[in-house]
């Protein structure tokens, strides 16, 4: 069984608003985005403030670095986000 990212009821209005109009922009729903607004009672702003803190430079790697490294292990996993 698939879950359906897409008509999920449990996202909010605005987090809809913003999917359709990142769609009708791009062509292509965000899927991480579409992962993370999917159950926002399991993945709250305390999940979101340590991915923004990974992301952030906050330790030993700059934010630069931390995208590229992102980026490569993405590569490696044929993973186009």
């Amino acid at each position: 069984m698939r879950i359906n990212l897409i008509q999920s009821k449990r996202r909010s209005p605005g987090a809809r608003v913003a999917l359709a109009l990142f769609k009708m922009r791009t062509g292509a729903y965000p899927g991480p985005v579409l992962a993370l607004t999917y159950r926002p009672d399991l993945l709250n702003r305390d999940f979101r403030k340590y991915i923004a803190r990974g992301m952030s430079g906050a330790g030993c790697w700059s934010r630069g670095e931390a995208e590229l490294f992102a980026a490569f292990v993405s590569r490696l996993n044929s993973c186009h986000f």
